[in-house]
């Protein structure tokens, strides 16, 4: 490459999430040799956090509470927003424009046609039925939009067919690149003190799941399994750490009802998830609809044995009998026939733990996330040339 490519990032915000995260690696790591990055948000609140990481930030003007206002008041103002995106283009002249999820790829896919852009990449991160409601103008705004763009990234195969298969999305356009995982920040070698805080003793065996409780991450079904392992297994303990999203009071309700409270644990949240993956000895992904999972990829990073359902990406990480084990979806039955093999075998946890941590060694890295980007920003823009 003979010169810097403007590389030009749209999204949301930059708030707490996986999709930002990955975002934020990305940009902390992209090379500065062959890409000069900036970036555009629909507000302004949330972009300190790419303080040092791109070059400029431009916002749209959108507030994050515009999904609340009236249809005509809202068209109006992603009407504004979009003229507002053209011009910005028009003037900074990107080499590439790389939109992240959905509602981002709708708005910078036509802007950056109409502003002449050469090369107009989306990603989507989830499963279609996780954001995708009974309204169907959303989704057939996407569909449309999709349209403008000239390849469409998706985050583990799973998803990849869902731009293909469902949405009909040329397959020869279509890429799937996967999430990486910082192998420093979770490491199996992190301390476990959260563990001495949380009062579980060396004969206890811990289960946990990191979610914020949204009805499709199913965190009852691993409360049920919890009252199946109880008798036969006393020393198991369980921690449920999350949000609450709707269902958390259901969830309590019921392990209230199972008389749990003394095996199983609620955390409203952590900001050092890295602690409870040291803490635990087996992560558990009991969601009925996964795109690819940020927490599996962590708790493998530390070294942790999984059990996780049959959905979405789940089974692109978790190789069934070898790091983990793959249950079917809304089986508490089956998650605590998988507890149960862990239970009975010490040895088994700790040797799928450790190919947990070599397979995010060798495949899911964040260093081998931005080599795959810096291979397609390259071949993109050498395609171009040529």
């Amino acid at each position: 490459m003979s010169s810097t490519a403007k590389i030009s990032y749209v999204i949301g915000s930059l708030a707490t999430g996986g999709a930002e995260r990955q975002l934020l690696e990305l940009l902390s790591r992209l090379d500065r040799s062959r890409f000069d990055a900036s970036l555009v948000l629909f507000d302004s609140k949330t972009a300190s956090r790419a303080d040092g990481l791109v070059s400029q930030v431009f916002s749209l003007g959108i507030p994050a509470t515009e999904n609340a206002r009236p249809t005509v008041h809202r068209a109006a103002v992603i009407a504004a927003a979009f003229g507002r995106l053209v011009r910005h283009f028009s003037r900074l002249r990107p080499d590439i424009v790389h939109a992240i999820l959905p509602t981002a790829c709708a708005l910078a896919g036509p802007a950056a046609k109409a502003a002449r852009v050469p090369i107009v990449i989306g990603s989507r991160r989830s499963l279609p039925a996780q954001y995708r409601t009974d309204d169907r103008l959303p989704a057939t705004v996407e569909k449309f939009s999709m349209r403008f763009l000239d390849r469409m990234l998706g985050n583990s195969a799973a998803v990849t067919r869902t731009i293909v298969a469902d949405d009909g999305y040329p397959a020869g356009r279509a890429d799937t690149i996967y999430n990486g995982v910082d192998t420093e920040r979770f490491k199996p070698s992190n301390s476990r003190r959260w563990r001495d805080t949380m009062g579980w003793r060396p004969e206890h065996v811990v289960f946990g799941t990191v979610a914020n409780f949204f009805h499709y991450k199913r965190q009852i079904d691993l409360v049920v399994a919890a009252a199946q392992l109880r008798t036969p297994f006393p020393q198991a303990r369980f921690v449920l750490v999350g949000q609450d999203r709707g269902t958390m009071p259901e969830v309590r309700k019921r392990i209230s009802e199972l008389k749990l409270e003394d095996v199983i644990t609620c955390v409203p949240g952590t900001a050092t998830p890295e602690d409870v993956f040291a803490a635990i000895d087996v992560y558990v992904c009991p969601s009925e609809t996964e795109g690819f999972s940020n927490v599996l990829l962590e708790a493998m990073a530390s070294g942790k044995p999984l059990i996780a359902t049959d959905v979405g990406g789940n089974t692109e990480l978790v190789r069934d009998g070898s790091n983990g084990f793959i249950v079917p979806v809304r089986s508490p039955g089956s998650i605590a026939d998988a507890a149960a093999r862990f239970l009975n075998d010490a040895a088994l946890v700790a040797a799928a733990g450790a190919r947990s941590r070599a397979r995010v060694e060798q495949d899911f890295s964040v260093a081998r996330m931005v080599e795959r980007y810096h291979q397609l920003y390259s071949d993109l823009l050498n395609d171009r040339r040529n």
